[in-house]
């Protein structure tokens, strides 16, 4: 009796490889890392080998991008504020990789031409012009080249190697697995086919600057000096998932892969060792990278901001405290209005008094803000000692 069953002889394997139907469904974690990146690329909807796609057939499709909670975004000068930072602001500013009183500028703008095609509807629109319905979205595509196109592509060429390695082995079994997987995934990734869209600022006219600053729970604050066009589409307007199939539409693309991917398994636990193996070691290999993507690569490699936005780091620097990074922010915006709205500081009239203080001499890059914070908070106890 040998201790390992190695007779590979022609009908008499003593291996089993069932496992294979397993293999094709397990990786789910690393692909909803990844799963509306994956909808949003134009090699989505491409028949190949997924790791898990019935991790792409969710009924309840999300209506917008998720965004980052527990951080406070203010308007310095529309006083708007909203308690969470949106999905592709945060691609720029990965704002809870931020340690504590960490002070961060940026200034940002729209890069040329940007809004070419919407400024040229406007202008038809004053001039009485018939034409098409004004844009209101601003469209955020994927990089090309980035890391999910490049696996995906990868994946693509693994699947049409798989096709002709069924056919040289005559396994109309494997040709039918490979089929139904492939046609299975290509349907889950269109019931979920979306475009990112960002509100645009449709009306003409002037109004004040969009600088917005966004603050941390653990006391990070960053700073945007923006318009209120840059501002509207990152900060204050809703980030929407505009999918390409909807109602029956999307239904029948759910139900029919569904069906497709149980077949698959079930084909795939019925063909030849060789075939299984093969198909075995692409899902293994295909997990292996698309756990690398979800572990190595950042939002920022996969989504193209650089042909809407200029973005400009002016300032970077750690503090101390609190009180430093709290009188960098109030030195950069030259408002206090913004602070005492987000209650970053205590309501108190000391406080108060530091915080005027603190506008007054805004401009001065040596006023001492730790000092006058202590003598302020010193008025405080010499009040109380002679109450």
């Amino acid at each position: 009796m040998v201790w390992f069953p190695l007779n590979i002889e022609d009908d008499a394997v003593s291996w089993s490889f069932d496992i294979v139907g397993l293999l094709a469904v397990v990786g789910g974690s690393a692909i909803e890392k990844h799963a509306q990146a994956i909808t949003a690329s134009p090699f989505g909807s491409f028949p190949r080998l997924l790791p898990a796609p019935e991790t792409m057939l969710d009924t309840d499709r999300p209506a917008r991008l998720p965004a980052v909670k527990d951080v406070t975004v203010v308007g310095v000068h529309s006083g708007n504020q909203f308690t969470e930072l949106n999905f592709f602001a945060n691609v720029i500013h990965d704002i809870e990789s931020l340690p504590p009183f960490r002070f961060q500028c940026f200034r940002i703008s729209h890069r040329k031409d940007a809004n070419k095609d919407l400024e040229q509807d406007l202008e038809k629109n004053e001039a009485g012009e018939k034409k098409p319905k004004c844009p209101e979205k601003a469209i955020i595509p994927l990089h090309k080249f980035c890391p999910l196109n490049l696996v995906t592509f990868a994946s693509i060429l693994m699947t049409i190697a798989l096709f002709v390695w069924a056919g040289v082995q005559h396994e109309a079994v494997g040709l039918l697995g490979l089929g139904t997987m492939s046609l299975s995934t290509s349907m889950a990734c269109m019931s979920a086919q979306w475009r990112p869209s960002l509100s645009v600022r449709t009306v003409k006219g002037k109004v004040a600057d969009g600088d917005v600053v966004i603050r941390t729970r653990s006391g990070a604050f960053v700073c945007v000096k923006c318009t209120e066009e840059v501002a509207r589409e990152l900060y204050a307007g809703t980030e929407a998932c505009d999918y390409v199939f909807n109602g029956r539409y999307h239904q029948v693309l759910l139900a029919t892969s569904t069906v497709l991917l149980m077949a698959a398994i079930i084909f795939f636990s019925n063909t030849g060792w060789k075939i299984q193996i093969a198909v075995g070691l692409a899902y293994i290999i295909l997990n292996l990278a698309y756990w690398a993507m979800a572990l190595l690569t950042d939002p920022s490699e996969m989504w193209n901001m650089d042909d809407r936005y200029v973005v400009e780091k002016i300032d970077d620097h750690p503090n101390d405290n609190f009180t430093q990074v709290l009188w960098d922010a109030i030195r950069t915006t030259e408002r206090i209005a913004w602070v005492k709205k987000t209650k970053s500081a205590p309501a108190t009239k000391n406080w108060d008094g530091w915080l005027a203080e603190a506008k007054e001499n805004c401009r001065d890059k040596d006023w001492k803000c730790e000092a006058a914070r202590d003598r302020w908070m010193q008025m405080k106890l010499e009040k109380h000692d002679q109450e």
